[in-house]
């Protein structure tokens, strides 16, 4: 084992956001010359930067510092504008209850949809707290999912229960509301729902809306917070395909939290830890208490960069130019406190660097890039004799795929040791996202954005081979 393994308990005595922390540490040791095929950096010279450092430079100087304890000031406008404009896009007809819904709305930024969520969660236990709630709270978590909330609910020591629902492969991995309604009682403070989904990359969308809307419903009529983890939301292919906004699908914002962050759906983002979450106002002011104090706010270079990128998403959905009248959203201390900006210069300035025209053309090639590479994946693991299995509904850039278990009967920890030692090649296994570590259940997940797909099929070749030469 690497060195640099963050602990050195056996992996199965470790929590599973532990074992995910385990694996990235071992594979990401570069001494040991690893093909790394979960890696959730852009790489540099396969994606274009949506914005250079030369135009940032240039658009208007960043004053070193930070936001507002959640961001609220300089950017609620903005998102309010964004989240209106996403409601209208695929239900035009809501267009008076959306406009209610969008300025009653409580809104908070944070470093990352991470931080925003354990942002959230803290202020709905508070909020819970002066409800009266004498109970133990309890939170229910949805498996498989990515489990640093399992990790969020773990460091609040014993002050909160988590609840699991195991959802099943024939659902997508997609929690039905007859499994959520099983397992929530009176102490239930909270449910966490993530779609689309990470890592099964599957949404509710078409008939399965009603079950989304169904579960809505019954959070709302049990008093228990509903938060929708929407960070993959942008990642839909192809790009006309719609994407069911959990507020068209109710009239009322209490009860419902939409979180959402571009580190997952735009190029470099990763680096810039930008996210923030939408709903019900009572949580507003515990929120930005709870993300002051625990995570501290956004620095002004992410907020720049965050504000740039909502904005230009904004105008995409609306089809619509960048105009004057828009800088309004830029000048609320967004370049830093003591930065005064003036909308006509701001605007003059983006218009002379093709800001606009430029994001349009990048965020086209990363998207090709990303859906060609899921078309080729989808084809290489559908023709696979080794591979038999895998959840993906063409969204997003990571990929959950099953081991025929004719070749690899035992538990994925040992599928990952296997890898790691005879094929050099490095994955996440299902056990980190909440699936059993039975045998026959051999499920792993890899990324899309860190390598040429070509290179990313070859390494999966060269697992296929090693399954193969010892079948035989």
């Amino acid at each position: 084992m690497s060195i640099n393994a963050y602990y050195k308990e056996d992996i199965e005595n470790l929590e599973m956001y532990q074992r995910l922390i385990q694996y990235w540490s071992i594979i990401f040791d570069r001494r040991e010359k690893i093909d790394v095929l979960d890696n959730m950096n852009f790489n540099i010279n396969l994606f274009p930067e949506i914005f250079t450092r030369t135009e940032m430079a240039n658009l208007h100087s960043i004053e070193p510092g930070y936001t507002s304890p959640d961001g609220y000031t300089e950017m609620h406008e903005l998102i309010r504008a964004l989240e209106l404009a996403r409601l209208l896009e695929h239900a035009p007809s809501r267009k008076e209850i959306s406009r209610k819904l969008v300025n009653q709305a409580g809104i908070g930024c944070g470093n990352g949809c991470t931080n925003v969520m354990n942002g959230v969660i803290n202020a709905i236990l508070k909020h819970k707290q002066e409800e009266g709630m004498t109970e133990k709270p309890e939170v229910v978590l949805i498996l498989p999912n990515y489990t640093v909330y399992t990790a969020q609910l773990s460091n609040l020591q014993g002050k909160v229960t988590p609840r699991y629902v195991h959802t099943k492969r024939e659902n997508h991995f997609l929690p039905t509301c007859e499994e959520i309604e099983s397992v929530i009682s009176p102490s239930t403070a909270a449910v966490v729902i993530t779609y689309p989904n990470n890592p099964a990359q599957s949404t509710y969308e078409g008939d399965n809306v009603e079950e989304l809307k169904k579960i809505v419903e019954l959070c709302q009529e049990n008093e228990v917070f509903l938060i929708a983890d929407n960070i993959y939301q942008d990642l839909v292919f192809p790009r006309e395909r719609g994407f069911t906004e959990i507020f068209n699908l109710t009239d009322r914002l209490d009860y419902v939290v939409k979180v959402y962050g571009c580190s997952k759906d735009t190029p470099f983002y990763s680096g810039y830890r930008t996210g923030y979450w939408f709903g019900d106002p009572r949580l507003t002011e515990k929120y930005k208490y709870m993300i002051s104090s625990m995570e501290n706010s956004l620095n002004t270079h992410s907020l720049v960069y965050f504000a740039l990128n909502l904005y230009f998403k904004y105008k995409t959905i609306v089809k619509e130019e960048p105009v004057l009248e828009d800088m309004k959203f830029f000048t609320q201390g967004l370049f830093g406190w003591s930065q005064q900006v003036s909308g006509e210069e701001l605007f003059n300035k983006m218009t002379e660097l093709d800001l606009y025209q430029n994001y349009k053309t990048r965020i086209k090639r990363s998207n090709d890039i990303q859906e060609d590479a899921l078309t080729q994946l989808i084809d290489f693991v559908t023709k696979s004799n080794v591979f038999t299995d895998y959840v993906n509904q063409k969204i997003g850039n990571v990929f959950f795929i099953k081991m025929n278990p004719d070749l690899h009967s035992d538990h994925d920890h040992a599928f990952f040791n296997k890898l790691f030692n005879e094929a050099k090649c490095g994955v996440l296994p299902g056990n980190v996202f909440g699936i059993p570590a039975h045998s026959n259940e051999t499920w792993f997940r890899i990324t899309l954005i860190h390598d040429h797909v070509e290179n990313i099929i070859r390494n999966l070749r060269k697992i296929e081979n090693m399954y193969t030469h010892q079948h035989v």
